[in-house]
């Protein structure tokens, strides 16, 4: 039987409850999961801050927000731009994809939205926005230089980095000598890239002009029988949330107490946006059998096999993301308002 994180450290990191097996490999549209007429509810935290889109956009003005990580962080890009976009006028907004990147332009307000495909943060050879596989993974542990090149001057950065590192327990890296690969067990990779990610920022960010946040992990929900005893499923059909406390197998503390240490050791402002454990009850949020794979929707015969290709890792949108996104907001409307009142 599966015992949970004992209170006394799951308090550091999942305190904030009340505010709150597949990787899509190429590109992933999420589209409205209808669930085959079924009766399905959108669940929401009632205690978040929804967003004011004409707000949000005039905090925007003449700023870049960008969004750094892998497709999840793709997919609160998205919602993002999903939220916002419908007051815009047509023709005063555009979406330009220039890889690694995507661009949002709210043309009015002078104002992007962006999004930044780098997996592992640092440099890997999976940095490639479209060509990439999870199954040949080789990361360079003190590398970041050409990601963060693009960094550079962004007024809001919200990075997320976890589900490629989780594929297997080790990962081969180069620390150093490009030549020198090693395999290092992925709690270690994860610090020592973390370190290199964090060693860029006390270096080139500048906190009286630029905001930095870091997410945290996305739960997975790809085996059912930790939440329903006895089953042998994943998330496929699930139409409500966990009830109860919960915490997933696909969530790793020791990653979490990685992130909490880095953080903690930081000189420059890093705002922590902890959406795992409000995460962690939505079964019911995913994709499932309701995505896409290498940009094509799934086929009638795929669909029939939940078991295979339901993904339970990617969300739903309108959807999780959203309120993800209403958490950052909070926070960049709590600065906007204490900046009027100076």
């Amino acid at each position: 039987m599966k015992t949970q994180p004992s209170p006394d450290r799951r308090i550091l990191f999942f305190l904030p409850i009340a505010l709150a097996s597949l990787l899509i490999l190429g590109s992933l549209r999420v589209v409205l999961d209808l669930r085959n007429g079924q009766n399905y509810f959108l669940w929401q935290l009632r205690s978040s801050e929804r967003i004011n889109a004409l707000k949000f956009l005039e905090m925007l003005r003449d700023k870049r927000l960008m969004f750094v990580g892998d497709s999840i962080q793709r997919g609160m890009f998205e919602s993002m731009v999903c939220l916002v976009q419908s007051v815009i006028p047509d023709g005063k907004k555009s979406l330009q994809r220039i890889p690694p990147r995507k661009i949002f332009i709210a043309e009015e307000y002078n104002a992007s939205i962006e999004y930044y495909w780098a997996p592992f943060l640092i440099e890997s050879i999976s940095d490639h926005a479209t060509n990439h596989t999870v199954h040949k993974r080789l990361v360079k542990l003190d590398s970041i230089a050409k990601h963060s090149e693009q960094w550079k001057g962004v007024d809001i950065l919200v990075f997320e980095s976890y589900v490629w590192w989780m594929y297997k327990p080790s990962i081969n890296a180069t620390y150093g000598s490009l030549q020198d690969i090693q395999e290092y067990n992925v709690t270690t990779a994860y610090r020592l890239a973390l370190e290199t990610w964090a060693k860029w920022i006390e270096s080139s960010i500048n906190s009286q002009d630029q905001k930095v946040f870091f997410m945290t992990m996305s739960p997975t929900h790809l085996w059912n029988w930790e939440w329903k005893a006895g089953t042998d499923g994943n998330c496929f059909n699930e139409t409500h949330p966990i009830q109860g406390p919960y915490w997933g197998t696909g969530s790793s503390l020791d990653i979490m107490g990685i992130v909490e240490d880095v953080l903690g050791k930081l000189k420059k402002k890093v705002r922590l946006l902890n959406i795992t454990q409000l995460s962690e009850f939505r079964k019911d949020g995913h994709t499932s059998v309701y995505g896409e794979r290498k940009g094509k929707l799934l086929t009638r015969e795929q669909r029939s096999d939940p078991k295979t290709y339901a993904d339970c890792i990617h969300w739903c949108l309108p959807g999780v993301p959203d309120t993800w996104n209403e958490i950052l907001y909070a926070h960049l409307l709590q600065d906007y308002r204490q900046r009027k009142q100076t």
